[in-house]
């Protein structure tokens, strides 16, 4: 779809479509490419844009506006998000026309004074605060860490259309313009929240309660298919996912193992057994029987983590690394963790392990434990101790 689409009276799609994309900002794969969103409202008395596209997409998104209207007589441009797939045609829509204003968060302005050095009018946009085109409003939801702390959502109450920003979007261009029209993307939209939203599933319950109740026809993101048709689907498929993980009697500490030689892992079942004899629950793991999906659900369960790995070749093997690049992810009810592990002729796991939960603002109570080749007997009694004193750190 090379040109603009109208998508309700005088609302307009001005986006650009991206579907040879294959690594989103270099870090997320693409299976059908992605979308850049970006609206056109025509008020009687105003003209309003709603954010912009990337940045080789500029003379693109210029010339569908400049199908629409005048770049002159554009009186605003909203700005949901700064980061730069939102906002790479802004700095050369602002030469054309400085005489634009820029409606944005708190954040998102000192944002935009940092992403561009030329000057621009900006107007700081409060909770609920509202605008008129003429026939036309725009309220403001603001909606952090969603998940940038400048985001919000833009709303259109005569149309009913909620302009999400990356909320409720996916990584996902398919032939048509509309959910209906393309094929299942249901993995892209659960993929996308995975990857980017479920870190800030606290602040997603908060956005989620702001529209759940808004008369809703279309849901119009910023990346993936616009949601016309039983909107508020998107809305609670949110909900259900972010929602706070049910609180338990006793303290669940997931333990995860990787143990090539079985020594870590005869390390790990006296572990186990001095925390279930402090009275918590143990939920073990071997991480290489994980997916991502269950590592991230069970991180969100437990109340500590328990790492247990061995040393080969100075350091933590893959699989652990490839475990401790998820925390980041999620939203753990607890940052308390702890590792132990076995070696042979050196043994810098342990530690090295220890120092990215730190980084990653874990609580470590207890000092790492390792030991040497097959543990001895004096060893177990030491891990079973280590066990049952985690579960008291955990406790106090």
């Amino acid at each position: 779809m090379s040109s603009s689409a109208e998508i309700r009276p005088d609302v307009f799609w001005v986006g650009a479509r991206h579907p040879e994309l294959e690594i989103f900002d270099e870090l997320f794969p693409t299976r059908n490419g992605t979308t850049y969103n970006a609206y056109l409202v025509r008020g009687s008395e105003k003209i309003a844009l709603i954010d912009t596209v990337k940045e080789m997409f500029t003379e693109e998104y210029l010339d569908k506006l400049q199908k629409i209207v005048p770049l002159a007589d554009i009186d605003m441009v909203v700005v949901n998000h700064t980061e730069p797939d939102h906002t790479g045609a802004l700095g050369r829509l602002l030469e054309i026309n400085p005489e634009i204003e820029v409606w944005c968060t708190r954040p998102g302005e000192n944002f935009l004074k940092q992403l561009f050095a030329q000057p621009m009018k900006t107007h700081v946009v409060s909770e609920g605060e509202e605008v008129s085109l003429g026939d036309r409003t725009l309220r403001f939801l603001l909606a952090p860490n969603l998940h940038w702390p400048d985001t919000m959502f833009t709303y259109l109450p005569e149309e009913q259309i909620l302009f999400s920003c990356d909320a409720f979007g996916a990584h996902f261009c398919g032939d048509g313009l509309y959910k209906d029209q393309v094929e299942d993307f249901s993995y892209e939209f659960r993929y996308y929240f995975d990857t980017i939203m479920r870190p800030f599933k606290e602040k997603i319950r908060e956005a989620v309660a702001k529209v759940e109740d808004l008369p809703l026809t279309m849901i119009c993101p910023s990346h993936g298919p616009l949601l016309r048709r039983e909107p508020l689907a998107a809305v609670r498929s949110y909900k259900d996912w972010a929602a706070a993980p049910p609180e338990g009697a006793r303290k669940q500490v997931l333990m995860l193992t990787l143990s090539p030689h079985g020594n870590t892992r005869h390390m790990a079942a006296s572990v186990r057994a001095g925390l279930e004899d402090a009275g918590a629950g143990v939920t073990e793991f071997t991480i290489n029987e994980l997916d991502d999906e269950r590592v991230r659900d069970e991180l969100e369960r437990c109340d500590a983590l328990l790492i247990a790995t061995p040393t080969i070749n100075h350091d933590a093997p893959p699989p652990v690394w490839r475990i401790l690049s998820l925390l980041s992810s999620v939203t753990p009810r607890g940052k308390v963790g702890a590792v132990f592990g076995s070696f042979g002729w050196s043994g810098e796991a342990v530690k090295l392990v220890e120092e990215r939960l730190r980084g990653l603002k874990y609580k470590l109570p207890l000092e790492g434990l390792s030991f040497r080749f097959r543990p001895t007997a004096e060893n177990m009694v030491s891990c079973r101790k280590f066990g049952a004193d985690f579960v008291q750190a955990l406790e106090k």
